[in-house]
């Protein structure tokens, strides 16, 4: 019952505004418990100038805490893996097995938490020698899913990726 699944958004300054609006609203719409995760508690503006909260400071969140994570792109993801505890975080969440949907810039967060070796990636072009130096299987396609990993290019993926995203949230 996705009522009681309650999902991380980690969001910094410059997010791809589509990339947090669309799945943050698919989420709502699911019934899903969402949390928006930051640097610390504050207000964050998007690359096209969308308001969002960060409702809660990874300082003050515990892994156990949430059922899944996304990551949307934009250039918030660069300001997110400078954080030591935010990598913490993903890596946590990886390593017990939740889903963990990233798009577009987002991968580059999971290339910090180290989590990408062997594992079937797709992002935006301009971090897919990031995303293959990390040892991902880079694919340059729509969307992609590894087990519990999914990764979208960009905006226009979202759809096909919140499917999928949702999917692994039902089990």
């Amino acid at each position: 019952m996705l009522s009681r699944k309650k999902v991380a958004i980690l969001l910094d300054d410059m997010y791809e505004d589509s990339e947090f609006i669309y799945p943050y609203y698919r989420l709502l719409e699911a019934g899903v418990g969402v949390d928006v995760v930051g640097k610390k508690e504050s207000s964050l503006r998007g690359k096209h100038g969308t308001a969002a909260k960060a409702t809660k400071a990874i300082h003050g969140v515990k892994s156990g805490e949430y059922d899944a994570l996304f990551i949307p792109g934009g250039y918030s993801p660069d300001g997110l893996r400078s954080e030591p505890a935010m990598v913490g975080f993903v890596k946590e969440l990886f390593d017990a097995g939740k889903p963990l949907c990233a798009v577009c810039h987002g991968p580059s967060l999971l290339v910090s938490a180290g989590i990408l070796n062997g594992k079937k990636v797709t992002s935006y072009r301009s971090i897919k020698d990031d995303v293959i130096n990390a040892g991902a299987d880079y694919t340059g396609g729509s969307v992609e899913q590894d087990g519990n990993l999914v990764t979208a290019r960009d905006p226009g993926s979202l759809p096909q990726m919140m499917l999928l995203f949702l999917a692994l949230l039902e089990k």
